[in-house]
C-alpha cells in the first residue's frame, strides 16, 4: 500500500492546486486535461515504484492497476472539501467506465486464475533471485521441474507479458548463419552436411575450450583472461583457470586441472579454436601424449565452438552484467560462485530440465 499512499498524496497535491474547490467534479476541458496528466503520473507510481529497472513494462499491468488505483484512492478523502473523491470520479481520471470497475471487482477467481497466480508467484521469485535473468524457455523449464505444474511456453510467455516481466537479457537480433567454407581445418565436431556433433552419448567423450577476457577495477579497465573446459555430453564447466593474458602455460594447467577433476578419463576429442595458445606447438604436444585429438574450430567461425561461446555469453549476461568487481580477487570469486551455480542449479531446456550434474549422474547411471 505504500506506494498508493504516496500517489494519493501527490493526487492531493496535483489536483487541489490545478482545481478550484467548485469545480473538483466538473468535466471541462481543463478537468480532462489534468486528468490525463494525472492518471499517467498516479499509474507509474503505483506500477513502478521498488521495481527493477528495465524488469517491469508498464502496459503489462495498466489494466490491473487502474482498477487498484481506483479501489485505493477513490476512498481517500480531499482535504479540501472533506468528502472522498469516490469511484465516478477516480474511473474518470485513470480512464476506465464504472461498469468494467464493478466488473472486475466482483469477479470470481476460478480454478486457472489461481494456478496462474500460483505460477506468477513462482516466477517472481525465481526472477527476483537471479536478476530478472530467466526468459520464457528456461522458465517454463524451472516451473515444470520444481513444482506440480506442468505448463507450456506459450501460457508462462503470456503469464509473463501480462504481468510485464520480461528477461534482463537482451534477446538476439537475429540467428547467426553459419558460413559455408571451403577450408576445414581438423574440425572433428563438423558433419558432412555442415551441422555439429554437439551431442555426445556419454560424459567425458568430447569436451570444449575457450577463453575469454573479463574486465574489472574502479573504472573497468583492468582485464582478465579466463580459460575453460566444458562437457558437451552434460554442458558442466569441467575446470577453469585465469591468467593476465592467453598462454599456452594457462590452456595447459587447465587441461591438467581437467584431467585431475576427472580422475585421469580423458576425452576422445577436445575442440577449440585457433587461437595462438592452442595452436602451439608444446600444447598440441601434450595432447598427443595424453592421447587426445585435437578438434579445431575454422577460421572466422565461432558458431563450430558455440557451445563454449554460448557459456562465457552467459556468465556476463547473467552475471557479470549485475556486478562490477573492483579487484582481481573479487572477480575470481564471481566466477567460482557463477560456475558452482551453473553446474548444480542452473537448469537447462536441452538437458531435459535437468541441472548439468543431474543429468551427469543420470547419464553415468543409465550406461552403469
Amino acid at each position: 500500500m505504500a506506494a498508493y499512499s504516496l500517489a494519493a498524496c501527490l493526487f492531493h497535491q496535483t489536483a487541489n492546486s490545478t482545481t478550484p474547490k467548485t469545480k473538483q467534479y466538473s468535466s471541462c476541458y481543463s478537468t480532462q486535461v489534468k486528468a490525463t496528466k494525472i492518471k499517467t503520473f498516479i499509474l507509474k507510481i503505483c506500477n513502478l515504484e521498488k521495481r527493477p529497472p528495465g524488469v517491469y513494462s508498464y502496459q503489462g499491468r495498466q489494466a490491473k492497476e487502474k482498477y487498484l488505483t481506483v479501489q485505493a484512492l477513490s476512498k481517500k478523502v480531499n482535504p479540501d472539501t472533506n468528502q472522498v473523491y469516490g469511484i465516478s470520479f477516480m474511473c474518470q481520471y485513470v480512464g476506465v467506465s464504472r461498469a468494467a470497475y464493478y466488473k472486475w471487482l466482483h469477479r470470481k477467481v476460478n480454478a486457472h486464475e489461481l494456478e496462474n497466480e500460483a505460477i506468477l508467484a513462482h516466477i517472481i521469485k525465481r526472477e527476483e533471485s537471479k536478476n530478472y535473468i530467466f526468459g520464457v524457455r528456461t522458465m517454463t523449464t524451472y516451473i515444470n521441474e520444481e513444482t506440480p505444474d506442468h505448463v507450456s511456453e506459450g501460457r508462462v510467455r503470456r503469464i509473463m507479458r501480462r504481468n510485464g516481466i520480461q528477461s534482463s537479457i537482451r534477446a538476439a537480433k537475429h540467428d547467426r548463419k553459419q558460413e559455408k567454407k571451403d577450408h576445414i581445418y581438423a574440425n572433428k565436431l563438423l558433419n558432412e552436411d555442415g551441422s555439429h556433433d554437439f551431442k555426445p552419448e556419454q560424459p567425458n567423450m568430447t569436451w570444449v575450450t575457450d577463453c575469454s577476457e573479463l574486465k574489472f577495477g574502479p573504472d573497468q579497465k583492468q582485464r582478465l583472461r579466463v580459460s575453460a573446459i566444458k562437457d558437451l555430453c552434460d554442458r558442466s564447466i569441467i575446470a577453469w583457470a585465469v591468467a593476465s593474458t592467453e598462454t599456452k602455460e594457462l590452456v595447459s594447467e587447465k587441461l591438467k586441472q581437467a584431467l585431475k577433476a576427472t580422475r585421469g578419463v580423458k576425452p576422445q576429442i577436445l575442440h577449440s579454436d585457433q587461437g595462438s595458445a592452442y595452436t602451439s606447438g608444446d600444447y598440441n604436444t601434450l595432447l598427443s601424449g595424453k592421447g587426445i585429438v585435437h578438434s579445431m574450430s575454422r577460421p572466422g567461425t565461432p558458431g563450430d565452438n558455440n557451445a563454449m561461446e554460448c557459456f562465457w555469453s552467459q556468465l556476463k549476461t547473467e552475471e557479470l552484467a549485475f556486478k562490477a568487481p573492483l579487484s582481481e580477487v573479487e572477480l575470481i570469486g564471481i566466477i567460482k560462485a557463477y560456475v558452482t551455480w551453473y553446474n548444480t542449479e542452473r537448469r537447462q531446456k536441452t538437458l531435459n530440465g535437468m541441472t548439468p550434474e543431474e543429468y551427469r549422474n543420470h547419464a553415468v547411471q543409465k550406461s552403469a
